[in-house]
């Protein structure tokens, strides 16, 4: 597994790093390295904004400033109507922001907003560039920044598009109850930052861009991080190609244990889900009231019928299996949790744990321990909850992800926005797919599918949960190109795989 094809979540200080080997070793100035992120940001931000409305650019004095006055400057190039304004000593400037500032003044001239009585009207309809405070803020936002950010929070701009990061976030963490900047958008250099993709930071960040200004590869390739934003190019290096004489059984064999009275879609969406994913055989547990309803609606998976009618209690013989799934909709009884604990006990292959598994693992915390090496387990915020207890803030819940999946020696997925993936040696995987849209009933059980389908396949647990992850989020993203996010539904995410994974294979 070759990491770095992921993008590294740099800390501060290794951003920091990472300007100055390049500005050493490329070599280039300073100022040159500002300008080209600066042309870079401009290129993603003409492809969203059009010149028919009037941007106004804040800067601080640092770096990032000097970062807003180059932006400036080349939107002036580029025919937007420009206003420009300043927050700070600046005559203390940093060298670049002070050079940025002598170019600029030939065009226009910026205002000083040394107190909130000279703060321009923000006009409904504006365009605001936060380039006040970069990745390199260390403490709350206080006084004069802090009433600037407070305004425009409060103004009709819009939208308001962050340059690196929103003024007042920082990289890892956010410092104390300052002031930070509430963006629609931000544009960042070289690598996502930590904060930016949390939940609670949502509105603080906006939509995500990240964009590539050249930072040293050598320097990237030595950095040793523990945390990644997944990337389409490290997605391809995962996949396993299937030889030309390859048969069913080398493509697999899967068990996906699901569905109950009134729950038989969570174990279609499964099913379906793990044969579009590519497994040779599939084999799906169900309550004899779901015979039916599997045969007819996917008729490519065998099915085992339980001898209860409602759910599922039987426990069958695992051999020959490579991957088991259990979860979707299969109830928290008695019967079934019972079975659930004999399954955990008796499989030699990894399994993949959801929904209802994982909220009768909740009730039985010591069965955790028995899982098999290498299992995965996919809990939503409310399951995950149910495992480890409540959390301080988001930087604590992924503390205690990883705490599950190093104690567990197991493979956590925790679902939602940027689905963390976090492994039992530490690292944390960020996922670069999916949408809003994807927040619908039946989304967790395709997802079950397809991990449990790369599993049987040969992936090793880490790669299958990977793969499966990202490939999930594409498939909502795919829907988009032609519906809204309202409208898409879990089924939709099978219908799209299909696309996603010959995309993915292509050279």
């Amino acid at each position: 597994m070759n990491s770095n094809l992921c993008l590294k979540i740099f800390s501060a200080e290794q951003t920091r790093q990472a300007d100055q080997y390049t500005i050493t070793h490329e070599p280039i100035a300073s100022i040159d390295l500002m300008e080209r992120a600066s042309t870079c940001f401009v290129q993603a931000f003409l492809r969203d904004y059009s010149k028919d409305q009037s941007v106004k650019v804040f800067c601080g004095t640092g770096n990032n400033g000097g970062d807003g006055l180059a932006i400036a400057r080349l939107l002036l190039d580029a025919d937007y109507h420009v206003e420009v304004y300043l927050l700070g000593d600046v005559e203390k400037g940093t060298p670049d922001f002070q050079s940025n500032l002598k170019k600029l003044k030939g065009l226009l001239a910026p205002v000083w907003v040394s107190d909130m009585v000279v703060f321009p009207t923000i006009e409904n309809g504006d365009l605001v560039i936060d380039a006040l405070f970069g990745s390199g803020v260390s403490r709350p936002v206080e006084g004069i920044y802090a009433e600037c950010i407070e305004a425009i929070n409060r103004s009709m701009a819009k939208d308001v598009i962050a340059v690196d990061i929103a003024s007042g976030l920082g990289c890892e963490t956010r410092y104390g109850k300052g002031a930070v900047m509430e963006v629609s958008h931000t544009i960042t250099f070289q690598s996502p930052k930590l904060t930016q993709l949390l939940p609670e930071n949502d509105v603080h960040t906006g939509r995500l861009d990240v964009i590539n200004i050249g930072l040293s590869e050598e320097f990237i390739r030595s950095v040793a991080v523990q945390q990644y934003f997944l990337t389409e190019a490290f997605i391809k290096s995962l996949l396993i190609p299937r030889k030309k004489y390859a048969h069913k059984g080398d493509a697999g064999r899967s068990l996906i244990v699901a569905g109950s009275f009134g729950k038989m879609g969570a174990a279609v969406l499964a099913a379906q889900a793990c044969l579009r994913s590519g497994v040779g055989l599939l084999t799906m547990q169900v309550p004899e009231c779901g015979v039916d309803i599997l045969q007819s609606t996917t008729p490519e998976a065998m099915v085992r019928a339980d001898k209860n009618s409602k759910v599922n209690e039987k426990f069958d013989d695992l051999e020959g299996f490579d991957a088991i799934g259990v979860g979707p909709g299969i109830g928290t009884e008695d019967e079934t949790a019972k079975r659930l604990k004999l399954l955990i006990g008796s499989s030699k292959v990894p399994m993949v744990l959801d929904a209802d598994a994982l909220n009768i693992l909740s009730q039985h915390p010591t069965w955790l321990e028995y899982l098999p090496k290498g299992s995965v387990l996919t809990p939503h915020p409310g399951e995950f909850t149910r495992l480890v207890g409540e959390w301080d803030d988001d930087a604590h819940k992924l503390a205690l992800q990883m705490e599950l999946a190093q104690r567990l020696d197991a493979i956590v997925l925790l679902k939602g926005a940027h689905s963390t993936v976090a492994t039992p040696d530490g690292r944390l995987f960020f996922n670069s797919t999916g949408n809003p849209g994807m927040a619908t009933g039946g989304s967790g059980d395709v997802l079950t599918g397809m991990v449990t389908a790369f599993l049987a396949q040969g992936y090793d647990s880490l790669s299958a949960t990977l793969v499966a992850c990202f490939v999930h989020g594409r498939a909502g993203d795919l829907f988009l190109a032609e519906g809204a996010e309202e409208s898409l539904i879990a089924s939709d995410l099978i219908t799209k795989t299909p696309l996603v994974l010959k995309c993915l294979k292509s050279r």
